[in-house]
């Protein structure tokens, strides 16, 4: 295929109709593999040819507007101008100049160039993706295809499409196609690159949120809702997005003195695009230049300060440590550690378990400056020495290594103390069960491991188990709108079906009396037809009559001719006489 690619604009209003029904006639991506294929070329694919099936059932069961095919995620200036060369039928070698009507390469006579950057939306969360459109005109303001335009960035990165070409990185060199424009997309992505339905849980989640708030607290209900969205167990895509941008911002978000101060200002990240055409001989020289400012909005510090507020939820920990420490049986920091650990459990996401650790941490710390006055003065020493130290190691799944030291010193002094009372035969009976008890030690510690293994396949078993519910909700969602669409058009049928049921009973009945007038006609037709036979008749007769007038007229004529002649003698001769006489 040629360097120079389709835009919207370059088509008219009769091609764009085609290419739309060609895109709305399609009924599996199998077909569009098919259609949209050129041998020698990166085509469609089954795969793209899904996400434009999947596009159309989402905008109601067909596209309306030509802007909808381009606007496709993956459908880049190549893959839209073979869509279009396919559905309008044209020869792939001659498209060029049945679009251009020459060659688009031709050197132009007019060199000054005028480059301009739009960049949409304006106003945009961090993580969302953000189309950044490039126009490079003469200063007559005509569009030049084919001219190279290197782009750079100096936040986030920029992502060019060219065929089955993913170009990424900083700073990228882009050709413009028929329309004189091309398209890149401007990412923010976290350190570790989010997956495909990572980043579309992500932005479903943020599209929910006024881009437009002047601070977090107005947006408080929605940041909330997110709060709540992440926390449950079906939303694997979500909390693992969430999660590497939380752990980026681990400083800000997680080890911030003070949290509130997050919900009264947007932190903005901004950044500097910059676009040159240079020169043909690449000689660095810079034809044209345009710069632009590009800012996001980061949401992650506020999220994690209401994400805080949501997992206190009721009694604060402070107060619970506070009555378990008057209840206590003795054991006070076990139970502390236990309440602290129970605190963290069954929470889903590395952003909640560290917003967790850090309230349990600073509860602790609270509950130590003020909350031990009610312990027995040992216990009081105990907790204060200790329990700080303690709730440091405690996690979701672990109480961490305070409680097995403790355990084991208890333990062992115990053991002291009864093997000071022992004899030397109760020694070796000892050495017995020291052995035994290694055997069962060993044996246990086999069975953990395979519990171990076992709790591993099972979470992989979740982890799947997740992540075929997120297809399945992306594949319900698709058909929910595929079964909306149809449904209207149904009601659509219903309606018209109706019309024509009252337009054929009104056909019915029109029918019926064309009917009973055709066959008055026939009737009348008939009499007509034994008059027709009467009448010719009839001038048969008048035709038999004439000739016999005729006859008798001929012969009148020749008797009147002889009458005139015999008078004309009898005057003759009288006039003869009255001459002689």
């Amino acid at each position: 295929m040629p360097i120079v690619y389709l835009q919207p604009s370059d088509l008219s209003a009769v091609q764009a109709a085609r290419v739309l029904a060609f895109l709305n006639a399609a009924s599996s991506a199998a077909q569009l593999d098919r259609d949209i294929e050129f041998p020698g070329e990166p085509d469609i694919g089954l795969r793209l040819g899904q996400r434009l099936l999947d596009a159309r059932a989402a905008l109601g069961g067909q596209f309306t507007d030509i802007l909808q095919v381009r606007a496709i995620r993956l459908i880049g200036p190549e893959r839209f101008t073979e869509i279009c060369v396919a559905a309008l039928g044209l020869e792939p070698t001659r498209w060029v100049e049945l679009f251009y009507g020459g060659d688009p390469y031709a050197t132009p006579t007019e060199t000054g160039l005028a480059l301009t950057l739009a960049l949409h939306p304006q106003d945009a969360w961090l993580g969302e993706p953000r189309t950044l459109r490039l126009q490079v005109n003469d200063h007559g303001g005509t569009p030049r295809a084919g001219v190279a335009v290197t782009v750079q960035t100096s936040i986030g990165r920029l992502v060019y499409l060219y065929g089955f070409r993913r170009i990424e990185g900083q700073a990228v060199t882009v050709l413009t196609g028929g329309d004189g424009s091309a398209e890149l997309e401007l990412l923010t992505p976290p350190s570790e690159p989010l997956t495909e339905t990572q980043q579309a849980a992500l932005e479903t989640a943020l599209g929910g949120l006024d881009a437009q708030a002047a601070h977090p607290l107005a947006l408080e209900a929605g940041l909330r809702a997110m709060a709540d969205t992440y926390l449950r167990d079906r939303s694997y895509s979500l909390r693992s997005a969430v999660d590497l941008y939380v752990r980026d911002a681990h400083g800000a978000a997680i080890d911030t003195i003070s949290r509130a101060r997050w919900k009264l200002a947007w932190p903005v990240d901004s950044g500097l695009i910059q676009a040159d055409v240079l020169d043909a001989e690449d000689r660095g020289t810079s034809l044209a230049r345009a710069v632009r400012t590009a800012t996001w909005i980061d949401w992650v510090e506020p999220w994690v300060s209401f994400l805080a507020d949501v997992l206190e939820g009721g009694t604060p920990l402070e107060q619970d440590l506070a009555t378990r420490a008057k209840t206590g049986d003795g054991a006070v920091i076990d139970d502390l550690l236990n309440l602290a650990q129970t605190h963290l459990a069954g929470r889903a996401g590395r952003a909640a378990e560290w917003v967790g650790k850090r309230q349990v941490e600073a509860a602790v710390d609270r509950f130590i400056g003020s909350g031990v006055d009610v312990l027995p003065a040992a216990a009081r020493d105990a907790v204060v020495s200790q329990l700080g130290v303690a709730a440091a190691e405690v996690g979701p799944r672990t109480l961490g290594s305070y409680t097995l030291s403790a355990a084991t010193r208890q333990d062992l002094g115990q053991r002291i103390d009864t093997v000071a009372q022992l004899n030397l035969a109760e020694f070796e009976h000892i050495g017995v069960l020291a052995r035994e008890v290694e055997a069962r030690a060993t044996a246990v510690d086999a069975q953990l491991r395979q519990v171990q293994e076992l709790a591993q396949a099972v979470n992989q078993d979740r982890l799947a188990i997740d992540t075929r519910i997120d297809s399945f909700d992306t594949r319900y969602q698709s058909f929910d709108s595929r079964y909306a669409s149809f449904d209207t058009r149904y009601s659509s049928f219903d309606s018209r079906y109706s019309s024509f049921d009252s337009r054929y009973a009104s056909f019915d009945t029109r029918y019926a009396d064309f009917d009973s007038r055709y066959t008055l006609i026939g009737t009348r037709l008939n009499d007509f037809d034994v008059r027709y036979g009467q009448f010719s008749t009839d001038v048969s007769r008048f035709n038999t009559d004439l000739a016999t007038f005729d006859q008798n007229r001929v012969t009148l004529n020749t008797r009147i001719d002889s009458v005139d002649t015999n008078l004309k003698n009898v005057v003759s001769v009288n006039n003869l006489r009255l001459t002689r006489g």
